[in-house]
C-alpha cells in the first residue's frame, strides 16, 4: 500500500507543480497582453497626433493662412507688377502716339444707323 500512496502523493505533487506552472504562464500572458495593450495605445496616440498635425497644416494652407501660401501670393504679385512695368516701358510711346492720332484726326462720317433708316 505504501507504493500506492507514494504514487498518489507523486501525482498530487506533479499536479501542484503543473498548476503552479500554468498559473505562472497565465500571469506572464496577462503581463504580455497588458504591455501590448499599452504599446498599442501609445502607437494610436502617436498616429492620432501625427494625423491631427497634418490636418491642421493642410487646413492652414487651404485657408490661406500658411506662410508658404502667403509668400507664394506675394511672389506672384511682384512678378505681375514687374511684367506690367516692363510692358509700360516698352509700349508707352506707341500707345501715346496711337491715342494722339485718334484724338487729333477727326473724320466726319454719317453714323451707320442713320444711313439704314433712309433719312440720309
Amino acid at each position: 500500500m505504501a507504493t500506492k500512496s507514494e504514487g498518489i502523493q507523486r501525482l498530487l505533487q506533479a499536479e501542484q507543480r503543473a498548476n503552479v506552472k500554468v498559473a505562472e504562464a497565465k500571469k506572464k500572458k496577462q503581463k504580455r497582453l497588458k504591455e501590448a495593450k499599452e504599446e498599442a495605445k501609445k502607437e494610436i496616440l502617436l498616429f492620432k497626433n501625427n494625423q491631427e498635425t497634418t490636418f491642421q497644416d493642410k487646413m492652414a494652407k487651404s485657408q490661406g493662412f500658411g506662410e508658404d501660401y502667403t509668400a507664394q501670393i506675394n511672389k506672384h504679385g511682384q512678378e505681375e507688377a514687374q511684367k506690367l512695368e516692363e510692358n509700360l516701358r516698352t509700349n508707352e510711346g506707341a500707345v501715346t502716339k496711337w491715342l494722339m492720332e485718334l484724338v487729333s484726326e477727326i473724320k466726319p462720317e454719317v453714323h451707320r444707323n442713320y444711313e439704314t433708316t433712309g433719312f440720309a
